[in-house]
């Protein structure tokens, strides 16, 4: 898709660069310029209008074909292929992410720890919450047992002591910060662990059960 977009940008550069040099020609001709350039963009916005109803025609199941989760597959992506992969540039955002994902998963399977990460990352994309990473989970935090992840707020110090786990839950954020399909999850905004069964859980629709958490989106 990122491929079609900018041979799109290329093609509107080459006819713009075909037509300008012929606008201040004539003035008689000032009518026919800006019809072939009202035409180039027509052009240009049919393709993309056509690409973009193909992506909205494929089911979720589709996407999860595409995004490598209709069936896991650890060959294709698994701790091994991560640690295979160099340790990232850590920024704040990634930083952060990697440290919720430390704290509520990193115990768990390369599936439960990207559901968790693919949360955080939904809820920095939803209107209903803070809209960058480190401010999603931090979100709460100064109140004793009352923040959205529970690590921030128990009172406990929190200390990572397990380096190559954590190393490679950076390379893991750094994979969950790239532009794809996240549909794991299908747009979970919640999740628990499944030793508790919360009330405020009822509200929600639940999306699905991977590691050791259960995941829940608005209805």
């Amino acid at each position: 898709m990122l491929r079609k977009l900018i041979s799109y940008f290329c093609i509107a550069q080459l006819l713009l660069g075909l037509i300008f040099p012929f606008a201040f020609a004539e003035e008689s001709s000032g009518k026919k310029v800006r019809k072939e350039m009202l035409d180039a963009f027509s052009v240009i916005s049919d393709a993309l209008m056509n690409d973009h109803m193909i992506i909205l025609s494929l089911s979720i199941q589709d996407l999860k074909n595409f995004s490598g989760f209709s069936k896991y597959d650890d060959k294709k992506f698994s701790f091994e292929v991560l640690d295979s992969l160099p340790i990232p540039k850590v920024t704040s955002e990634l930083r952060c992410l990697a440290e919720a994902i430390y704290f509520e998963a990193r115990g768990e399977p390369l599936e439960g720890q990207y559901a968790v990460g693919e949360v955080i990352i939904n809820r920095a994309l939803s209107q209903a919450f803070p809209n960058s990473i480190c401010q999603v989970i931090s979100e709460g935090a100064s109140r004793r047992n009352a923040c959205q992840f529970s690590y921030n707020c128990d009172g406990k110090l929190e200390v990572i002591v397990e380096r190559g786990i954590y190393r490679r839950i950076l390379k893991l954020s750094r994979v969950l910060l790239e532009p794809s399909a996240r549909v794991l999850t299908d747009g979970a905004t919640f999740f628990h662990a499944k030793a508790v069964n919360p009330s405020w859980a009822k509200k929600f629709k639940k999306t699905g059960e991977f590691g050791q958490h259960v995941f829940y989106k608005m209805r």
